[in-house]
């Protein structure tokens, strides 16, 4: 669920503390076949395809990481589905693999999620140092994460350290894709759609690549707080991307049927729609979408986007030659 966002960060800090990590790996159509037949009906993708990761990883660990985040900003919350992570697990699992899921909340300030943090440390190492100097050293390794997917670096990069190839290289069309982060970098269940922009000769602007100023810059615009922090995140980017045209459109990527992403989706397309800047698309993901239809409708969405910059260009060609 969170891993597109805090992998890295857990990587590091379990690693430094001497257990040995095991990833589940890329999501893949056996993952999500198991997931769904465990999950709820009524569960919106994301949580169908934790539950297939979950059970991918149940035979080959001691225990499983699944931290249960409540809050990570002031005021808000996250969406229930992430309180609820750790018990999800635990159904899945039975008895039969550990689970372990430190409660991160900032309602009770920073000095209660330092304890969750070490009592997670004390289970590998008695060492307060070590776990201290772990907990550094991978918050370090977060912050240079983050920084690089601001930057635009492909987050498969980003997360295993290697050659940072860039979303954005200067082409002549450029696309936000916005979304939670396990709706925009999980390949499967995008059908790879940001490799498919950019073989299509877009370039991809992600809701980390939008400068924070202006993300909340717009936030203070709208009559009401978000309850929610990374729909807040979501929303920002939407109509920062829209109101100082940072993009020739935007495709919102939402998963089915997620109810915090449906309210943000009606708010965000009333504010493009006023400001009239750029278009603006929205694609709702299940277990059942299919490839053909899916793709269509992003090529034909590309396809729109060009026409109108072409007729723009031509437009000012003729007002110069006047």
């Amino acid at each position: 669920m969170l891993y597109f966002r805090y992998g890295r960060l857990w990587n590091s800090f379990l690693n430094a503390l001497g257990a040995e990590v095991v990833e589940s790996g890329e999501t893949t159509r056996s993952i999500l076949t198991s997931g769904v037949s465990k999950a709820e009906n009524e569960s919106c993708l994301p949580v169908k395809v934790f539950y297939g990761h979950v059970l991918a990883l149940k035979d080959k660990v001691d225990a499983l990481f699944v931290p249960r985040l409540v809050s990570v900003k002031k005021n808000t919350h996250t969406c229930p589905k992430m309180l609820g992570l750790p018990d999800m697990a635990k159904s899945a699992v039975g008895e039969k693999v550990d689970i372990i899921a430190p409660t991160i909340d900032f309602h009770f300030g920073l000095w209660t999620n330092y304890r969750a943090v070490y009592s997670t440390g004390r289970r590998f190492t008695r060492n307060p140092a070590k776990i201290i100097s772990s907990g550094i050293e991978a918050w370090k390794e977060h912050g240079s994460y983050l920084e690089k997917l601001t930057m635009g670096v492909d987050h498969k990069q980003a997360l295993e350290g290697g050659s940072e190839q860039r979303l954005c290289e200067g082409r002549e069309l450029r696309v936000g894709v916005i979304g939670h982060h396990y709706n925009v970098y999980d390949t499967f269940t995008t059908m790879s759609l940001l490799e498919r922009l950019g073989a299509m000769g877009v370039d991809v602007m992600t809701a980390d690549m939008v400068p924070e100023t202006l993300r909340e810059l717009e936030l203070k615009k709208l009559p009401q707080e978000i309850y929610w922090s990374y729909e807040q995140e979501i929303a920002g980017a939407i109509l920062a991307c829209g109101r100082y045209k940072l993009v020739d459109g935007i495709i919102f990527m939402i998963s089915f049927p997620c109810g915090p992403d449906s309210i943000i989706r009606v708010l965000c397309e009333q504010e493009i729609r006023s400001m009239d800047t750029v278009p603006m698309m929205t694609l709702v993901m299940d277990e059942h979408t299919g490839e053909g239809g899916f793709l269509t409708r992003i090529e034909a969405f590309v396809d729109m986007l060009r026409r109108k910059k072409d007729r723009a260009e031509a437009d000012n060609r003729v007002v110069v030659a006047v």
